[in-house]
């Protein structure tokens, strides 16, 4: 049966001479493979150049094959602000190969689109915050919400010294880290500036200050995180935005 749902393009490839094979996002359906047959012959159906991050309506044919058949696409959003800047655009293609990296085909979840439409805008107008929002927003949709409300291991509230855990996904306190070797220490500012992205809404979020001290140790805790629970050190060592070290200052990493 034949369907309509607007989705980002993840990437394509070019299919024999004419045609192109592209991973799409869609609202509805999720992550999908489709393939646009004569795309290259100039079709008025594929009134899109298809480019990576563009937004488009397509339609298409579900089926029990991996790949499906779409027999239009047309454009809505070219966001033409990430073709003028490459660290927007690189911001922007973490988001989208964060997806294609986690996000298992058809598995639909309109949350997760609406966080992307909404950072990739937000990227226009303050690229940081956006990248910081999209990532910490992200942890919480995918079902791997790390903990900074409490201790995870007693459960109680931390008001001393407080350290991040990656392998057991949360806080410890001073007592309950003794019993561990794989924490870090994190400061009050950022673990606080984590929990408040994390339970509000990004319109909210995104007028929060974010210092450069929270933002570099926010980095470093998603980075490591990412990595284990996700393996997904590969996506942090071969994207421009981040050095093979995982100290990073931000000042230097986003600046103009």
């Amino acid at each position: 049966m034949i369907k309509k749902d607007i989705g980002f393009v993840l990437k394509r490839f070019n299919f024999r001479e004419t045609s192109i094979i592209a991973t799409l996002y869609l609202h509805k359906f999720g992550k999908v493979r489709g393939i646009f047959k004569g795309f290259y012959r100039q079709k008025k159906e594929f009134s899109t150049p298809l480019d990576t991050f563009s937004l488009n309506e397509f339609i298409f044919y579900p089926r029990d094959s991996e790949i499906w058949l779409v027999s239009q696409a047309e454009l809505i959003s070219e966001f033409s602000y990430l073709r003028n800047n490459l660290k927007k655009a690189a911001i922007a293609g973490f988001f989208l190969s964060l997806l294609d990296k986690t996000m298992q085909l058809w598995d639909k979840n309109r949350y997760v689109f609406n966080l992307t439409f909404h950072c990739i805008r937000l990227i226009e107008k303050d690229h940081i915050k956006a990248f910081y929002l999209f990532l910490i927003k992200f942890l919480t949709l995918a079902g791997v919400k790390p903990e900074f409300n409490h201790c995870i291991i007693c459960q109680q509230l931390i008001r001393g010294p407080r350290f991040f855990s990656t392998k057991k996904g949360g806080l410890l306190c001073a007592r309950c880290c003794k019993s561990y070797q794989d924490y870090k220490s994190i400061s009050k500012e950022a673990s606080k500036t984590f929990s408040y992205i994390q339970n509000n809404s990004i319109a909210a979020a995104s007028r929060l200050q974010l210092s450069l001290r929270s933002q570099n140790e926010i980095l470093q805790i998603i980075q490591r995180f990412m990595a284990y629970h996700f393996d997904l050190e590969d996506l942090f060592q071969n994207n421009l935005l981040f050095p093979a070290s995982l100290t990073v200052n931000p000042e230097l990493l986003f600046q103009s």
